[in-house]
């Protein structure tokens, strides 16, 4: 008979070698910095549909670039698709961040991310019927977009309802890292599935990557409370009764008083307006420098996607070490710099390594520049504190017609090369003339 009691483990008694490594390697992934967001179960949860709609936004970015660049071969059209579908962005902001204040984020995403779904759809059929043109594609991505504009102020804001505030940063680097990741393989995926199956089965799989997040985000349990934060400027009390210009004139008020929360939303101008603009100009380097079609469209996305990768990890191992100003004007600098080096070339070898460098440059200031906006806005401002900055953000449409505009009557190196420097300028600006920020701890 086996003696149970000697089988017992005795807490105290003294663990063998491989156990203390294994015992050491667990401590330091639950001590990690990088990790501190994963200990939440809500976020756990959340992960999963950031993983699936981020796969699908990318997805649908490239999908609608090839096609539109394919039927019309105009750099012009090609940037004013671009602007279509960011537009609602800018313009539904303010009413957005009012929306996203007072109602269930959970359910906004739902509605959103639904809403693609559809639209996917719709263009599929389109596709399958030979009906698909650039103005029912116009139609369409505005309808897509208007639904979008939605997102980022939900998603972002509803983050601090998921982890304690000190693991924000944790939390934007994991989401950034499975984007990036499904930025990788989505596009290139869909690029190989084009030439394989054809536009019409790329844009079902987008869809059915949308509908199972919309279902999940249903699922997903909020803290019990979230954190007030006011670390550049007390909180203000609202001025009169509950309405939606009452809610966006509080909102404008609290932006005013809070220093740092102007600082981080004034970061993200050249940023949206300059720098990442350049995506919508992909088709026409895959077709007109590089000869390719879907696939290598695809291929290209992959190589910024991998870049924005490892600027995710170096983000999360930058969490907590007091770095934020200069990762701010680094990264900035950075950016523009991998545009020059795309622009500097019509060769795989440039462009490749170009958007690398962009995309890793691009991942670090992200990431740092949402955690410090989610940080500096107190949970009761938070949405419309987003809304804000996706309203600065929403200027990347405004760039996608200047870049189409200057490519079509200059040429793509010149587009490239004046995004680039943009970055540059602004950047050398902020350590220069912006010691606040620079100088953040």
């Amino acid at each position: 008979m086996i003696d149970t009691d000697s089988e017992t483990h005795d807490p105290n008694a003294p663990l063998a070698e491989g156990d203390n490594r294994r015992q050491g390697r667990a401590a330091r992934v639950r001590d990690s910095r990088a990790l501190a967001a994963w200990a939440s179960l809500s976020f756990r949860r959340y992960f999963w549909v950031q993983a699936l709609s981020m796969a699908g936004r990318s997805l649908q970015t490239t999908l609608i670039g090839f096609i539109v660049y394919d039927i019309t071969n105009s750099d012009f059209l090609l940037g004013v698709v671009s602007f279509m579908q960011s537009v609602p962005q800018l313009l539904l902001a303010p009413l957005v961040g009012v929306i996203v204040d007072r109602f269930d984020r959970r359910r906004i995403l739902a509605g959103q991310l639904g809403t693609q779904t559809v639209g996917l759809l719709a263009l599929a059929i389109l596709a399958a019927s030979d009906m698909l043109t650039v103005p029912a594609i116009a139609v369409i991505v505005v309808l897509m977009g208007i639904a979008n504009a939605f997102s980022y102020p939900a998603h972002s804001s509803m983050l601090p309802s998921l982890v304690p505030l000190n693991s924000l940063q944790s939390a934007n680097a994991i989401n950034s890292m499975m984007g990036n990741v499904a930025r990788i393989a989505a596009p290139a995926s869909s690029g190989f599935l084009v030439d394989a199956s054809g536009v019409t089965a790329a844009l079902l799989l987008g869809a059915g990557l949308y509908l199972p997040g919309a279902l999940l985000i249903l699922t997903v349990p909020l803290l019990v409370a979230a954190v007030q934060v006011t670390a550049a400027g007390g909180p203000i009390d609202p001025a009169g009764p509950a309405t939606v210009r009452r809610d966006i004139t509080d909102a404008i008020g609290y932006i005013r008083t809070n220093a740092m929360l102007r600082a981080s939303l004034s970061n993200d101008i050249v940023p949206y307006l300059f720098g990442l603009s350049h995506i919508a100009l992909l088709p026409a380097v895959a077709k007109e420098w590089l000869g390719g079609g879907a696939s290598t469209l695809g291929l290209l996305w992959g190589f910024g996607g991998a870049g924005a990768l490892f600027g995710t990890l170096t983000a999360g191992a930058l969490a907590g070490r007091g770095l934020r100003g200069r990762t701010i004007w680094i990264a900035t600098t950075g950016f523009g710099v991998g545009l020059l080096v795309v622009a500097a070339g019509q060769s795989m070898a440039f462009v490749a390594s170009g958007l690398f460098i962009s995309g890793f440059f691009q991942m670090l200031y992200i990431i740092q520049n949402d955690t410090l906006v989610q940080t500096f806005a107190e949970d009761r401002f938070r949405g419309r504190a987003l809304a804000a900055q996706s309203m600065v953000n929403g200027l990347m449409p405004i760039g996608f017609l200047i870049l189409g505009t200057l490519a079509e009557f200059t040429s793509l190196s010149l587009a490239f090369a004046f995004s680039g420097s943009a970055l540059i300028v602004a950047g050398l600006s902020t350590l220069v003339f912006r010691p606040t920020m620079r100088d953040l701890r």
